[in-house]
């Protein structure tokens, strides 16, 4: 089923990237000018976007994903549970951010950075596309038995991302996960995929946005490809991210490598991410 929708997802965004591609074009095409907003959140649905918090802020996020969507109105679609995780990030200049996060799902502690290597410029000699990389180091504390260094997951991400006019953007996210610790000797240690992601504006202020991860190599007869499905809300003083995705969790190795849900089942997940920016 996810993979219809995203084909669907996409052969819409093609056509409206056919539209007017000038929309990115200043005026004085002699200058070369960033191209803003490609994004209007850190994130997509799930996984991270291209966009870094402003220099000088500090952004705060809420990520909430309420339970399982299956035992419908005996739990209010799985509004009686929540899983939650708070993220704290800063912006130190216009190239580089860093922060922490705390989740409820395994009790894990992460801290992260993002730094933006090329950004995409409009006019001569304009730049075709924005490139940053994405870093995070997760502490698993769930289980106290736990020898630290087993404890412990490296995420690696490439986010490499174009805005193609006014309504569309695209995103592919090569994904790398170091896992120390895996269940049985048959595991790998190392996990590639690759995630596609975008954002078509239907307004001025909202917006439908689509994330997945597609496995590259091997995996378990359990696994499920992980996605979300969003509507961004932009307030004005913060962007309210609404969804539905197949994945509880909401930091990387989660949402990559665990997600569980099934369409059959209606095992998926309603959730929201909020921010708030505070100038420091």
């Amino acid at each position: 089923m996810i993979r219809y929708i995203v084909i669907l997802f996409f052969l819409i965004c093609m056509s409206y990237a056919q539209g007017d591609l000038l929309d990115l074009v200043s005026d004085n095409v002699a200058e070369s000018n960033p191209v803003h907003a490609t994004f209007k959140a850190t994130r997509i649905v799930n996984s991270q976007s291209i966009e870094m918090p402003r220099p000088g802020t500090l952004e705060f996020m809420i990520l909430h994903r309420f339970g399982s969507m299956s035992d419908g109105f005996y739990d209010l679609f799985g509004m009686d549970e929540a899983v939650i995780r708070f993220d704290l990030k800063y912006g130190l200049n216009d190239n580089v951010s860093f922060g922490a996060g705390r989740s409820s799902l395994n009790k894990v502690f992460d801290f992260f950075s993002k730094v933006k290597l090329l950004r995409q410029t409009s006019g001569q000699d304009a730049t075709p596309l924005s490139l940053a990389i994405f870093t995070k180091f997760e502490i698993h504390t769930i289980d106290s038995d736990m020898d630290m260094t087993d404890r412990f997951t490296f995420d690696l991400q490439a986010l490499i991302a174009r805005k193609f006019n006014r309504s569309l953007s695209l995103q592919i996210t090569p994904t790398f996960i170091h896992r120390n610790l895996v269940q049985t000797q048959k595991e790998p240690n190392d996990l590639i995929s690759l995630g596609i992601g975008g954002r078509m504006k239907l307004t001025k202020r909202t917006s439908v946005n689509l994330d997945t991860f597609f496995p590259i190599g091997e995996r378990p007869d359990s696994y499920t490809q992980g996605w979300g499905i969003g509507y961004d809300i932009d307030t004005g003083g913060h962007v309210f991210q609404l969804m539905i995705t197949n994945a509880q969790g909401s930091y990387v190795s989660e949402y990559v490598e665990h997600a569980r849900g099934q369409f059959e089942d209606l095992e998926l997940y309603i959730g929201f991410n909020i921010s708030r920016v505070f100038s420091l």
